[in-house]
């Protein structure tokens, strides 16, 4: 979605009402999944009945707390965008054999012992800028798109051995909800639109109802208000060498999350600003702290690995509401639904067709925004092949066909996971790419005018090893010195801090020659000006900037990064 198209921004509040409402479908949709892995931990792994209760009452709670925390504004814990969580299928494997050896108690060690993982990462990300991209943020969510797809289809169809007419109606079904939504997307007012996913939750419930299809097995039973007995299960501390091989699985799940959740949080930046420029670095940290720290708070409680979501991301493409405040409501019904196992008990009644074919129509749009991300920049000849060997080992890796009978049956869920296996491709890729040896030359100034004699030298003295015509020479010695003057703000010749540095890199690659410059302070994005009007009745302010105005000219791809309090600006030439 454009963001011009948006109807509530993320910082705009619909009415009460309709924020209820869509807070509401955001549930619906996402609910069965929150509670997933609790779900099959009580059926596969002998759970008694109270320790079920307690931990799926235990994952709505952490999962409603840090819906809440990632949806704050300014908040160094929280992305402040529309980000739900809840446990997470790559864990599933993982916790099934924690929970089969040592219990919940186990399951709650591996998870705190290895979330650290995320925190390293989060605090260290601004060395990995040219890792972890917005292009590969792209490419994981296509990979989820792709997940997503047989997954719906699964819920639409049934089981393999589902009667011809109950398949047929299940069908039906499926087809209903999945032509409400779409026609209303394709055709709908501004309005309709905003309903459009309640509309086809109730046409879906209805051809439902009609097909008998709806039942209450999950609500029949459930008591309205109450809470679980307090069965908290522990945790181990006697962990051994023996632990190493689940150790070392979880740890595997926590850089698919980390790689995962990344992605997650470039897309909803992208589709919840109507200015939206550039990917907030400094935002991705703040939401993968969140996510860190409920990983944390699940451990603590001995339920199961949370993580966020993107399944319901294009809920605010399909509705053009982006606004935080829902997300906020989203954490309320969250807090109110633990302790209400009747209405839980309902939404999870809802009939595998209706949310199957949401899923698939999600899906799609999970496609649109993952090509958004991809596209946001120029791919290079290197990066491409990167990105499409990541999205092709993904497809190998769902197909779940390659090599049959080699991959260990405790690690197939993780291995054969399209987004787990893709991502650390990207990864990995990326990271050799980075790492692999480059004709290139850096200095470090002080952020002060009289340094840029020594900018000019280091360029000079690299011309020759970088292979750099004369004319590029000049053109590049000029960018470099709009760039350090820019960074170096309005007051450098002010400034005699010391430690107030410029660091400046210009590499031979093969889009050109790549400079990047670094300093551990912020100033106005490179990227927002305008020139004036008359140079006669130009503002002071205005004439500094008319030196961009020839950067812009020269330099191809200009990109201003923020992140942990540190700027970098890059170009191509």
């Amino acid at each position: 979605m454009q963001g011009n198209q948006l109807k509530f921004d993320v910082s705009e509040q619909p009415s009460f009402f309709l924020t209820l409402s869509l807070a509401l479908t955001h549930v619906l949709l996402i609910f069965d999944g929150i509670i997933f892995v609790p779900n099959v931990l009580g059926k596969t792994a002998g759970l008694d009945h109270d320790a079920l209760r307690f931990i799926t009452f235990a994952t709505i709670l952490v999962a409603a707390l840090f819906t809440f925390l990632q949806s704050r504004r300014k908040s160094r814990i929280g992305a402040g965008f529309i980000l739900f969580c809840g446990s997470y299928s790559a864990f599933l494997a993982c916790s099934l054999d924690a929970v089969n050896m040592g219990g919940l108690p186990l399951l709650a060690s591996m998870s705190l012992l290895t979330v650290p993982v995320i925190f390293l990462y989060t605090y260290f990300i601004r060395h990995f800028r040219h890792i972890i991209t917005p292009a590969v943020g792209g490419v994981v969510v296509l990979l989820i798109a792709i997940s997503l797809v047989p997954i719906g289809l699964d819920l639409w169809a049934g089981a393999p051995d589902t009667l011809p007419e109950v398949r047929l109606a299940r069908l039906g079904v499926g087809g209903v909800t999945v032509l409400i939504l779409t026609l209303l997307m394709l055709f709908g007012n501004g309005k309709l639109k905003l309903w459009s996913p309640i509309l086809a939750l109730l046409g879906g419930y209805g051809a439902a109802l009609a097909a008998g299809l709806l039942h209450f097995e999950h609500s029949a039973g459930a008591a309205w208000i109450g809470l679980p007995p307090l069965a908290w299960p522990g945790i181990e501390t006697n962990i051994t060498t023996l632990h190493t091989p689940l150790l070392l699985a979880f740890g595997m799940a926590m850089i698919a999350s980390m790689i995962e959740n990344t992605g997650n949080i470039m897309l909803v930046q992208q589709i919840s600003k109507r200015e939206f420029r550039r990917v907030s670095y400094d935002q991705v940290q703040a939401g993968l702290y969140g996510d860190g720290l409920s990983k944390v708070a699940a451990g603590l409680l001995g339920t199961a690995v949370p993580s966020i979501y993107c399944d319901n991301l294009p809920l605010i493409e399909i509705t053009g509401a982006a606004s935080r405040r829902i997300g906020t409501f989203g954490a309320a019904i969250l807090l109110a639904l633990a302790f209400m196992p009747k209405i839980s008990g309902i939404i999870l009644d809802m009939p595998g067709p209706v949310i199957g074919g949401l899923l698939i129509v999600i899906a799609s749009m999970l496609f649109h925004a993952g090509i958004g991300l991809v596209t946001m920049n120029r791919l290079g000849n290197q990066h491409g092949i990167i990105l499409g060997l990541a999205l092709t080992v993904g497809l190998v890796a769902e197909s779940g066909s390659y090599f049959p009978g080699v991959v260990p049956a405790s690690l197939a869920p993780l291995l054969e996971n399209s987004v787990a296996v893709g991502g650390f491709t990207a990864f990995f890729l990326s990271t050799l790419a980075y790492l692999a040896p480059k004709k290139s030359v850096q200095g470090s100034f002080r952020a002060v005018p009289g340094e840029l004699a020594g900018v000019q030298e280091m360029i000079a003295a690299g011309q020759k090893r970088l292979g750099i015509s004369d004319q590029d020479m000049m053109r590049l010695s000029l960018c470099c010195e709009e760039v350090f003057m820019h960074m170096a703000g309005p007051d450098a010749g002010a400034v005699e801090d010391e430690e107030r540095r410029l660091t400046l890199r210009v590499s031979r690659t093969e889009d050109g020659i790549f400079t990047e410059a670094a300093c551990g302070h912020k100033m106005d994005d490179i990227n927002n000006f305008a020139p004036p009007d008359s140079l006669l009745l130009a503002r002071p302010e205005e004439l500094q900037q008319l030196g961009l105005l020839l950067f812009s000219e020269f330099a191809r791809e200009p990109k201003h990064v923020e992140i942990s309090g540190y700027s970098y600006i890059s170009f191509l030439l």
